[in-house]
């Protein structure tokens, strides 16, 4: 009874932090697009560049539009739509960083039912499904882990963000991109053909397990 209370509280737990994560998605969004309007006061005021006010209302958002700046694809954007695209590229890289991080965030979650699934089974007498459910947890733990690293390398191949865990992941990744590179037409496709395999496993995984 008490292994299986603790199953349903950690499903629950899961379904709270799900909620939370929403309310963190959209209080970041407003956040960071209440910075950039501020960011951008000082010129409608014509304030002083070089005066305290005009610094600081900028200087939140300095990091920001200076890593858009060095990512490779400012250049072309630019010379593509015909005007400074770092703010544009904040709002993309942000969206695209949230929607990344939900969907990590969403496999540990899955990984939190599936614990409290084998809880809840264990502790009601089902001890194959409570194993099979466990089985499953685990294998989907490690996948889901080689799929965060993938997420790292993407994020910042894209605008250079997390550079250090960048090349940490690409590092501990890279036995396994080279044994999905086969050279000849999918030459420079291991990256996306080992995101392609491990999903297809996800998938399977899901599928058997629980």
């Amino acid at each position: 009874m008490l292994i299986s209370g603790a199953g349903e509280f950690l499903i629950e737990s899961v379904i709270y932090l799900q909620g939370i994560v929403q309310l963190a998605i959209g209080a970041t969004m407003a956040i960071i697009i209440g910075l950039l309007v501020v960011r951008y006061l000082p010129e409608l005021l014509k304030l002083n560049p070089f005066g305290q006010t005009y610094q600081a209302l900028r200087r939140p958002t300095d990091e920001l539009i200076s890593h858009m700046r060095r990512s490779h694809f400012y250049t072309p954007l630019r010379r593509t739509l015909g005007f400074d695209p770092a703010v544009l590229m904040v709002l993309l890289a942000l969206a695209i960083l949230w929607y990344v991080v939900s969907g990590v965030l969403q496999n540990l979650f899955f990984i939190g039912r599936g614990l409290g699934l084998s809880l809840i089974a264990l502790g009601s007498g089902a001890v194959f499904g409570g194993f099979r459910y466990l089985t499953g947890t685990v294998i989907l733990g490690i996948l889901f882990f080689l799929m965060a690293l993938m997420t790292i390398v993407f994020v910042n191949w894209l605008f250079g963000l997390f550079q250090r865990a960048g090349w940490w992941a690409l590092d501990r990744l890279s036995p396994l991109l080279r044994i999905f590179e086969f050279g000849g037409t999918f030459a420079g496709w291991s990256f996306m053909i080992l995101w392609i395999a491990l999903s297809f496993a996800v998938t399977a995984v899901q599928a058997i397990f629980f």
